[in-house]
C-alpha cells in the first residue's frame, strides 16, 4: 500500500469512528428524554411525594472572592452562542473541554461556536488575553487545526493539521496571531502532538492496527526526530483526551489502557515506573512521583491551595481545610451553572468555563 493511499485509509477510519460515536451520543440524548409511562395504581400508590420544603442546598462557606477582570465570550468572540474550548483539546470534533496555553504575560485560548449536529465548533478562532488586566491583545483565525500541544515553544503555540489536502505542524505565533505551516511528510498521520517547552512529540499511525509511532525533536527538522514504536492499539473513538504527558526530564504516552514511559531527550524507553488507576505515576517503592494533568478534573491542586467545584460555587482551601474564599459559579445561557476547569499559568490562577474567562487570584505560595 502507498503512502496516499495509507493516510486515505487512515483517514476513513477515522470518520467512520467519528461518526459511530455522534449517532451514539444522538441516541443517549434521544433516550433520556422522558417519556410518560402508564402505572398502575398499586404502584403510584407506592411513589413518594416530595414537597419543596423538604429539598434544601447547602451554601458554601467561606468569603466571597472579587475577581480582578471576566471575560464573556460571546462579547470576545462577537456572535451569540459562542463559547471558549481548550486549543490543546480536540477542535476539529468538539470535546467540550476548557482551557488555555500559557505564554508568559498572555494566554491563549479557542472560541467559536458549538454545532451540536456536527458535534464540532465552527469558525473557531484563537484569542491572546492579558493575563494582567483581561485585554484582548488579538483574536484570528488559525486556519485548519485539530489540536495544539498544551505548551509553548518559545514564543509560538504548536499545533496539529492533520486532515486537510496539506498535513502540517501549525505554528502560531504569541505576539500576533500569525499562522505559518510546515508540511508534514506524506507517509506520517499524527493524531496527537505535545511539548516540553522545547521539543516536540508527535504520535503518528494508525492505532487501531497497534501500528503507531513516537517522534520528538524540533518542529525545524521533522526528518531529524527520534522515533520508537508505540504497540498499544485502541479504536480511534478512544483516542480523545492527552495521550502524550510530559514533565520534568520524562514522558509517557498512554493509549488503549497502557503506559509507555520514555526519556523526551532520546525517545528511550524508561524503567522503573508505573501509571495507576489514578492517573498517578509511581516508582518501584510505591511513591508517587507524577501526577498527571486531567483536564476533566473537578479539584486543581496549586501551591498550598486546593480549588474546587462545590455546589454552585468555587472554593478555594488551604491544605489544613481552611476555606480562603468562595467565587459563585456563574450561570450559562441554558440556565445551569457554569462549568469549566482552573488553569494555572506564571502570571495567576484562572477559570476557563465555557461561556467565561475570569482571573480569579495570582498563584498562591
Amino acid at each position: 500500500m502507498t503512502d496516499p493511499q495509507r493516510r486515505s485509509t487512515i483517514r476513513a477510519g477515522v470518520a467512520v469512528a467519528v461518526a459511530v460515536v455522534s449517532v451514539i451520543a444522538a441516541v443517549v440524548v434521544v433516550s433520556m428524554h422522558d417519556v410518560p409511562v402508564e402505572q398502575p395504581a398499586d404502584i403510584q400508590a407506592m411513589t413518594p411525594t416530595f414537597s419543596p420544603e423538604t429539598i434544601t442546598t447547602q451554601v458554601p462557606s467561606g468569603p466571597v472572592l472579587d475577581p480582578s477582570w471576566q471575560l464573556d465570550a460571546e462579547a470576545v468572540y462577537g456572535r451569540e452562542f459562542a463559547a471558549f474550548r481548550s486549543p490543546a483539546a480536540d477542535l476539529m470534533f468538539d470535546s467540550g473541554a476548557t482551557g488555555a496555553i500559557d505564554a508568559g504575560d498572555v494566554l491563549v485560548t479557542a472560541v467559536g461556536l458549538p454545532n451540536p449536529r456536527s458535534y464540532s465548533v465552527d469558525a473557531i478562532e484563537f484569542v491572546a488575553v492579558d493575563a494582567g488586566d483581561g485585554d484582548v491583545r488579538w483574536k484570528k483565525s488559525p486556519g485548519s487545526v485539530d489540536q495544539c500541544a498544551s505548551e509553548a515553544v518559545g514564543d509560538e503555540i504548536v499545533c496539529l493539521d492533520s486532515y486537510s489536502d496539506s498535513p502540517s505542524i501549525v505554528r502560531i505565533g504569541v505576539d500576533d496571531g500569525e499562522a505559518r505551516r510546515t508540511t508534514i511528510p506524506e507517509a506520517w498521520f499524527p493524531y496527537a502532538i505535545e511539548s516540553d517547552g522545547g521539543s516536540v512529540f508527535l504520535l503518528e499511525g494508525n492505532p487501531e492496527d497497534g501500528e503507531s509511532v513516537l517522534r520528538g525533536g524540533s518542529v525545524d527538522a521533522l526528518d531529524q526526530m527520534w522515533s520508537r514504536p508505540i504497540t498499544s492499539s485502541a479504536g480511534w473513538e478512544d483516542v480523545a483526551g492527552p495521550l502524550i504527558h510530559v514533565d520534568d526530564g520524562r514522558g509517557v504516552v498512554t493509549l488503549g489502557g497502557e503506559a509507555t514511559f520514555f526519556d523526551p531527550r532520546t525517545g528511550t524507553p524508561v524503567d522503573g515506573l508505573e501509571l495507576t488507576t489514578g492517573a498517578t505515576v509511581v516508582d518501584l517503592s510505591g511513591t508517587e512521583v507524577w501526577a498527571l494533568q486531567d483536564p476533566y478534573s473537578s479539584e486543581t491542586i496549586v501551591g498550598n491551595t486546593v480549588y474546587s467545584f462545590e455546589e454552585n460555587a468555587l472554593m478555594a482551601t488551604t491544605n489544613s481545610n481552611d476555606v480562603r474564599w468562595r467565587w459563585p459559579l456563574p450561570e450559562g445561557v441554558d440556565g445551569f451553572t457554569e462549568s469549566g476547569s482552573i488553569v494555572e499559568a506564571q502570571s495567576g490562577v484562572f477559570f476557563l468555563g465555557t461561556e467565561s474567562m475570569v482571573r480569579l487570584e495570582s498563584v498562591p505560595t
